[in-house]
């Protein structure tokens, strides 16, 4: 067994253990695997465990179980017999009989969040038997048919079916791969075991993501992976993305139509994108929404935030530090939409159609009703009653709400969020997270923020 932390993937042929070579695979090795999904539409797809044991269609070595391996964290690398990891990016290699993979990635890398179990955006294979299992379930499920049915998001575009006939809007997913030439310069660390030759896969409009054979299509965006020796890239780029613009000139609208006609029925469900009350409301059983509810955050905010990125991605976060970024921006976008679409008077909101009826409606000075003024039966005017708003005045009072909603979440940002009494004081390294005062952070030796191991404490000096 031999941890390559950090080690490119195309130079480790060569390598020695404790001077002596490594042996080669065994001859009786696995044969290979029908290949079932091949395609992808953000590297974040590794978090589901379905996904990463569908990189093992071309796992050869016998004594190693490739669902262990998928079950463990680990994706296929594609150079000899590596793997790595979705969330520490340890890489393990030279395998040998008898290895577990739990016990190896946590004998390697025992500071890893997947081995110490902090909340990760991991999607384990799961029986729906309860509200944790139902969650996993339904995300593995809404991801396959995002894959199978819906073409990749790029930039200022929403989703399509496959077979649908989309226009070609000349706006491409990645414009820097636009020339054949630029693609080629991205198979630098190439894995050499995959069969299939730079120079096929850039023609075809693919570039190297540069994580183990897996590629996208400049104009589309549309990934594949899995690739074996004898592929034809120009022909698999038709069958499984025959709505790209590129693809349809490269090879014509006949020989697309005929790749097209080889995919297999999809076996996944026609659903829409946008998620279901009952299914928003399961988001809040992953660890990262409980994690993000126990420190604090709003239920509403946290469903909505994360509910917006899997529509948007069809995956959840990575780390509960990317979570709480989105529930930042979730809660920051709704404060000024809240602070356009309504004006606070004497610390009540008022509804901006409200508001207009008002204006529109208030007498001017000179149609003022006298008796509305003026107490009946005499001349004193009632000087208890404020005079009506002007539009300077409803602009500044929108102007000072602003800012007192502004200076309140500032302020939040300054309270440790465990006691929430005390200011911040002190910051974790390495992670950097600046969440707690002093008494509450002395005697924690792991972040509650990311459950990174604090390997030493900083005093900033806030003033």
């Amino acid at each position: 067994m031999l941890t390559l932390q950090g080690a490119t993937t195309t130079d480790m042929s060569g390598l020695q253990f404790d001077g002596v070579p490594m042996p080669k695979p065994a001859e009786n090795v696995r044969t290979l695997e029908a290949r079932d999904e091949r395609r992808f539409q953000w590297q974040s797809a590794l978090l589901i465990e379905s996904v990463r044991r569908q990189t093992f269609t071309n796992w050869t070595v016998p004594f190693i179980d490739p669902d262990k391996l998928a079950e463990a964290g680990f994706f296929y690398l594609r150079t000899q017999d590596h793997v790595q990891c979705v969330f520490c990016q340890g890489i393990v290699g030279f395998w040998d009989p008898g290895d577990e993979p739990k016990v190896e990635h946590n004998k390697h890398f025992p500071n890893c969040p997947f081995v110490t179990g902090v909340a990760t955006g991991n999607i384990p294979r799961a029986n729906p038997d309860n509200d944790i299992g139902r969650l996993y379930t339904f995300l593995d499920d809404y991801h396959a048919f995002r894959v199978a049915g819906t073409r990749p998001q790029i930039p200022s575009s929403t989703y399509h079916l496959d077979a649908v006939r989309v226009p070609d809007s000349g706006q491409l997913a990645f414009p820097q791969f636009n020339t054949p030439s630029s693609r080629l310069q991205t198979f630098t660390r190439w894995p050499q075991e995959v069969g299939v030759s730079p120079d096929q896969l850039a023609e075809a409009g693919f570039f190297s993501t540069g994580l183990a054979d897996w590629v996208q299509c400049f104009h589309c965006g549309g990934g594949l992976f899995g690739w074996r020796q004898g592929d034809d890239p120009v022909r698999d780029h038709a069958r499984f993305y025959p709505f790209c613009p590129f693809i349809r000139l490269r090879a014509g609208e006949e020989a697309v139509t005929h790749s097209w006609k080889d995919n297999s029925v999809p076996t996944v469900k026609s659903r829409p994108i946008t998620l279901s009350t009952q299914e928003a409301e399961l988001l809040l059983h992953h660890p990262i929404a409980k994690r993000l509810v126990g420190m604090g955050l709003s239920q509403v905010s946290v469903k909505e935030a994360l509910k917006l990125r899997l529509e948007a991605r069809g995956a959840i976060c990575r780390t509960v530090t990317e979570a709480l970024e989105l529930v930042f921006d979730y809660e920051e976008d709704q404060r000024k939409r809240n602070t356009t679409n309504s004006v606070c008077h004497d610390g009540l909101n008022i509804p901006a159609q409200v508001t207009d009826q008002a204006a529109t409606s208030s007498p001017t000075p000179m149609q003022v009703d006298t008796s509305q003024h003026f107490h009946t039966g005499s001349n004193v005017q009632d000087k208890h009653r404020p005079p009506p708003l002007t539009p300077d005045h409803t602009g500044l009072l929108q102007e000072v709400e602003a800012l007192r909603q502004q200076l309140v979440v500032e302020e939040s940002r300054l309270m440790c969020r465990l006691c929430k009494e005390e200011q911040v004081a002190v910051v974790f390294q390495p992670c950097s997270h600046l969440h707690l005062c002093a008494v509450c952070a002395r005697p924690r030796d792991t972040c509650t923020t990311c459950g990174a191991v604090v390997r030493g404490t900083l005093r900033p000096i806030i003033g």
